[in-house]
């Protein structure tokens, strides 16, 4: 009966163990601290604007870091009107993070791709 019972915890707590490990892997975050870089690898220089700041160009093979709490607009005009990405967010430049290096790049034709 003892073993029984011994058995039986110790299944139950290495079942708890890998169900809690799972949850806290799925929710962590490797770049929540430091942010994603983009960088510029299209042929042309493009601009970006964080919420209430100035118009600030992105010159090719120079990158920014965009982090969560943040929203950036890209424009393709040096005067800020011309949207190149349509949804600028963390969590969009995030879902091309496939190796979660906090790294992505902006290719020609509005591509993002990982680093």
């Amino acid at each position: 009966m003892k073993k029984i019972l011994f058995m039986f915890i110790s299944i139950f707590s290495l079942f708890s163990f890998s169900v809690t490990s799972a949850c806290f892997a799925t929710d962590k975050d490797p770049c929540k601290d430091q942010g994603i870089t983009v960088r510029n690898l299209t042929f042309k220089d493009i601009w970006y604007e964080r919420e209430g700041g100035s118009c600030t160009i992105v010159k090719r093979n120079y990158s920014f870091t965009i982090r969560p709490e943040e929203e950036i607009r890209l424009f393709s005009d040096s005067v800020c009107e011309t949207r190149y990405c349509p949804d600028c967010t963390y969590i969009y430049f995030k879902s091309y993070d496939e190796n979660d290096d906090c790294r992505v790049k902006i290719l020609p034709d509005n591509t993002i791709s990982d680093m």
